[in-house]
């Protein structure tokens, strides 16, 4: 983040929301791939500056992208679920965490989720037993 970067103006700022409010909604329906990204892009609706508008230029060119790829889905034949945690320490200003995470079968994430914690950690351990809580 570029704490330099200037202010965007209340019309592109509306915008802004606008185009993330959609993506959003993709995210949650059809495009898990796209929700660290949009995690981190909601997080900056109060006040977005040029360097989010920037993101998010980025991430529309990732959609539009891949807009062919598949969505694959599918089951190993075991019928075991299998949850994948990852934590990072301290990456957000007010120095939280931040926790990703999925559900598979055995091919693809049926749910995923990426969020920031709700508490301060000490340390990266600390932070993973936030993430797996």
């Amino acid at each position: 983040m570029d704490d330099k970067s200037v202010k965007l103006s209340p019309a592109k700022k509306e915008k802004f929301y606008s185009i993330l409010a959609r993506i959003l909604f993709a995210t949650k329906h059809a495009r898990p791939d796209t929700g660290t990204a949009v995690s981190f892009l909601t997080m900056r609706v109060k006040e977005p500056d040029n360097d989010d508008w920037q993101k998010l230029s980025h991430l529309m060119k990732f959609i539009r992208a891949t807009k062919e790829l598949p969505l694959i889905l599918g089951s190993d034949g075991i019928g075991i679920l299998k949850w994948y945690v990852d934590s990072s320490f301290t990456v957000h200003p007010n120095m939280r965490g931040h926790t990703s995470g999925g559900l598979t079968l055995g091919r693809g994430y049926p749910i995923s989720a990426s969020t920031k914690q709700n508490m301060n950690t000490h340390s990266l351990t600390e932070s993973e037993l936030v993430g797996v809580d």
